[in-house]
């Protein structure tokens, strides 16, 4: 009986997972949970950042394009480009970029970086 609950248990949690469903964390599925939605950054994009920054060019808009930072590996002053450093530019904002810690969620930071790495 447990090993027929425990086989429909994972059943379902494959199912969600193919059809791209967020599944709550649980046993073993923390890295589900954190899977980042491309989709989802990039209407986060739209809403927020492309008013300011070319997503298909490297040209400054107000801010710098975005096409290709992950492939470029730094910014314009040097410093790595990763999650973690992406993370903070995007919570912290910059010289005229605002911050938007509190304004986005942890989720939909990750979800916007998952996009930005697809430029």
């Amino acid at each position: 009986m447990i090993a027929l609950l425990l086989g429909i248990a994972a059943a379902t949690r494959n199912s969600a997972a193919k059809s791209g469903a967020r599944v709550s964390p649980g046993a073993g599925q923390e890295k589900q949970a954190a899977r980042a939605d491309v989709t989802h950054g990039k209407k986060i994009y739209d809403a927020r950042c492309e008013i300011c920054h070319f997503s298909a060019s490297t040209g400054k808009k107000i801010g710098p394009g975005l096409k290709g930072l992950m492939a470029r590996g730094k910014y314009a002053d040097g410093k790595k480009v990763d999650d973690e450093s992406l993370r903070m530019w995007i919570e912290k904002g910059g010289k005229d970029m605002p911050g938007y810690k509190g304004v986005l969620k942890e989720d939909e930071v990750r979800d916007l970086i998952a996009y930005l790495k697809t430029l």
